[in-house]
C-alpha cells in the first residue's frame, strides 16, 4: 500500500534546493559582472595613462628640437625671451671652459654665473598652450632645459676643409676649429588635474665654431 503523505515533504526539499541553486547562480553572475566592470574601468585608466605618457614624451622631444633650433648660428640672431637665454648661456659656456662638464639651467637669472640644472626645481623654459579634453579637464604642458658644454668634438683619422688653417684633426692635435659638442636635456611635465606625468630626453649635438 503506497503512502502519499510523504510527497509534500519531498516537494518542499526539491523547491528548497532549486532556490539555493538559483541564489548561488545569482551571486556568481553578480560577481562576474562586478569583475568585468572593474576590468573595463582599469582598461580605461590604463588607456588614459598611456595617452598622457605619450604626450609627455612628445613634449620632451619638442624641448630637444627647440634647443637645437635656437642653438644654430642661422637662427640665434632672431632669438628672444627663453631662446635668447639659451643663446646667451651657450655663449657663456663657450667663453668659460671651467663650466664644461656640468649641466646648467637655461633659465638662470644670472647667466654670467648660471645655476646648476635641477630637473625637479628648474623653471620651465617653455610653457605650451594648455589642452582642454572632451570631459572638460585642463592639461598643462611645458619643458625645462639643461645645457652642458662637452668641449670640442673628438674627430680623428680624417681631414676637413682645404687651404691654410683648415680643420685637419688627423694630426692628432686638438684643433680650435673642431665643432663644439653639447648635451641637451629636456624635462617635460604634463599636468592632468592633480596628476603630473614627467619624461626626460637627452641628446648630444655638435655645432660649428662661432
Amino acid at each position: 500500500m503506497r503512502n502519499d503523505c510523504e510527497r509534500p515533504s519531498s516537494n518542499r526539499e526539491t523547491g528548497g534546493i532549486t532556490i539555493l541553486v538559483a541564489l548561488m547562480l545569482l551571486v556568481f553572475i553578480t560577481l562576474t559582472a562586478v569583475g568585468m566592470s572593474r576590468n573595463s574601468f582599469r582598461e580605461v585608466v590604463i588607456s588614459g595613462t598611456t595617452r598622457q605618457g605619450a604626450l609627455a614624451r612628445n613634449v620632451a622631444d619638442s624641448g630637444v628640437e627647440w634647443s637645437i633650433y635656437w642653438m644654430t648660428l642661422e637662427n640665434a640672431p632672431y632669438a628672444a625671451g627663453p631662446s635668447a637665454k639659451l643663446k646667451d648661456l651657450k655663449a657663456t659656456l663657450l667663453a668659460t671652459p671651467s663650466l664644461s662638464g656640468r649641466s646648467w639651467n637655461v633659465m638662470s637669472t644670472d647667466l654670467t654665473a648660471p645655476s646648476i640644472y635641477n630637473p625637479q626645481s628648474a623653471t620651465q623654459a617653455v610653457t605650451l598652450d594648455p589642452i582642454t579634453t572632451s570631459g572638460g579637464t585642463t592639461v598643462t604642458q611645458g619643458y625645462a632645459i639643461g645645457l652642458t658644454s662637452m668641449g670640442k668634438m673628438l674627430v680623428t683619422n680624417m681631414s676637413q676643409g682645404l687651404g691654410s688653417g683648415a680643420f685637419a684633426p688627423a694630426t692628432g692635435n686638438e684643433s680650435k676649429q673642431a665643432p663644439d659638442l653639447w648635451a641637451v636635456r629636456s624635462d617635460a611635465r604634463v599636468g592632468v588635474g592633480a596628476v603630473s606625468f614627467v619624461h626626460a630626453k637627452e641628446l648630444w649635438i655638435s655645432t660649428p665654431v662661432q
